[in-house]
């Protein structure tokens, strides 16, 4: 399964974020979906989000409905507020998240860590499960997982010097060659070639953006790899034996186990067409009979919501308990939550092809204003300030001038990036995130101040990489958009995101 862009526009996918409650804590949550049938929830590895799961999600969209949660602090979820010391707390915000959709019952499919929550899921919640399938899982003896676990799981708290950049960038480099990645030898490739540098960016990606709270769900999952907990299960179980999985030399054991009539071992060449009609054969037996719609579970009831224009979702980050006076345009390259926290009048928006938002074929000004205004019309529609920072003052005036609702403000006391960045694609030395880190750093020392914190810089490193191609595209002369087109009175049409 290849990973998807976080970028990267699917307009059968849609997002949507949950305010969801469990055993005395409160988080959201952040969901992708598509489709429309039975309920199916997919649940995606670590250190991976919901984007990985963006081709499951478009194959499976005609025949179920797929919800895909970034699970606690992965992707755009918040993290768990405890320590985790087992998996117990995401299968209880899986189920409140069940629980917030209104979903009685639903199917479980989940790959490697989230195949092990899928396991506490259903033994958990069996009533609440049609069933369960799980991908990349295996069954360890505890020799084996320790040795495997030793030294796995890079050490990525943020450092001044940037050095968390190259452990996150070596364990994601050598993990496209060797399981497990740290053990170097014949005995453990699992691929002839290197990977792509893409690939290996959305891993290094993940771990960056989860932070050094990665690790322990990570650890846990590993712990609950073991027979007796798939033996406990007593739903429908599918185990996809796919011959390509890093795993597949652990998963020998399984087919000599006492396996009970509620169990289905689906075994699958090593190409990802046989994993494809192997997970297509096997769908139905974790399906629950009745269907839902994505449009009746799009509840964006968290910080992170969601506005539709002509050409995709935008994400805003907005406090639900608050009323906001004012919204803020962070500078190109940059998303809204590598501003937040921000006073809880203020309403933060993502630029098309930044954050969450939904990238155009060939990005303008237009596609900007529309964006603002559509943010305007799910606040409510009321008069509101709009304050661009740096770069992002002309698509403030923009709006402002198309719009009678918005006023344009000038953004003091906030960093402006208006330079143009380096060459940030991702290339297998991983040089792209060192050119990225002290670009920014530099942009600081050039006007006399201080760096952001070590974590903060991290993320707008991650923004400025992910949105590279829309940074691009504002800067072109051929974005630039004539002011003053009132679209949005009375009658008047949206903007044309083709206008030149």
């Amino acid at each position: 399964m290849n990973a998807a862009s976080p970028t990267a526009t699917d307009p059968t996918i849609r997002r949507a974020s949950a305010r969801v409650r469990f055993d005395g804590t409160e988080i959201d949550l952040h969901y992708r979906i598509a489709g429309n049938g039975p309920p199916l929830f997919a649940l995606h590895p670590s250190p991976l989000d919901s984007s990985f799961l963006a081709p499951l999600m478009a194959r499976l969209a005609t025949r179920a409905t797929v919800i895909a949660p970034d699970t606690p602090g992965f992707g755009d979820s918040d993290p768990l507020p405890a320590p985790v010391v087992d998996l117990a707390p995401c299968v209880a915000a899986m189920s409140a998240l069940r629980r917030a959709l209104g979903l009685d019952r639903v199917g479980v499919y989940g790959s490697a860590t989230g195949a092990q929550i899928a396991v506490e899921w259903a033994k958990a919640e069996p009533r609440a499960l049609a069933g369960v399938m799980l991908d990349n899982a295996a069954a360890f003896e505890d020799a084996e997982r320790e040795r495997i676990t030793a030294g796995y799981l890079p050490e990525v708290t943020p450092n001044a010097d940037g050095a968390h950049l190259a452990r996150a960038w070596q364990g994601a480099h050598d993990a496209t060659l060797f399981f497990p990645w740290q053990s170097p030898s014949a005995e453990n490739r699992i691929a002839p070639v290197i990977g792509a540098p893409e690939a290996m960016h959305v891993t290094a990606r993940g771990y960056l953006r989860a932070g050094p709270g990665y690790a322990a769900v990570y650890r846990a999952a590993f712990r609950n790899e073991r027979v007796e907990n798939l033996q406990s299960i007593a739903i429908p179980l599918v185990m996809l034996r796919w011959r390509g999985s890093i795993l597949w030399r652990w998963t020998g054991g399984l087919d000599a186990c006492d396996w009970g009539s509620n169990v289905t071992m689906a075994h699958c060449g090593p190409s990802l067409d046989e994993r494809w009609a192997c997970l297509d054969a096997h769908l139905d037996r974790i399906l629950p009979e009745r269907a839902v719609a994505t449009a009746d579970l799009c509840l964006d009831t968290g910080a992170l919501r969601h506005a539709d224009t002509s050409f995709g979702q935008v994400r805003y980050l907005h406090k639900p308990s608050a009323t906001p006076t004012r919204i803020l345009i962070p500078p190109p390259g940059l998303s809204a939550t590598a501003l937040d926290p921000v006073p809880d009048d203020i309403a933060i928006i993502d630029l098309p092809g930044h954050g969450g938002s939904a990238l155009p074929e060939t990005l303008n000004v237009a596609h900007c204003v529309e964006a603002i205004v559509r943010v305007v019309d799910s606040l409510g529609g009321r008069r509101l300030e709009v304050a661009g920072i740096g770069g992002s003052d002309r698509l403030a005036r923009a709006a402002a001038a198309a719009d009678p609702r918005l006023v344009r403000r000038p953004a003091a006391g906030h960093p402006d990036y208006s330079d143009t960045p380096p060459d940030l694609a991702p290339e297998t030395s991983g040089a792209h995130l060192f050119r990225g880190w002290h670009w920014l750093r530099e942009q600081h020392f050039a006007k006399d101040e201080p760096p952001p914190d070590p974590a903060r810089l991290t993320r707008m490193l991650l923004d400025l990489i992910d949105a590279r191609a829309a940074h691009a595209a504002l800067q072109e002369p051929s974005a630039a958009q004539p002011e003053g087109n009132p679209h949005h009175r009375e009658g008047a049409r949206a903007p044309d995101p083709n206008a030149p």
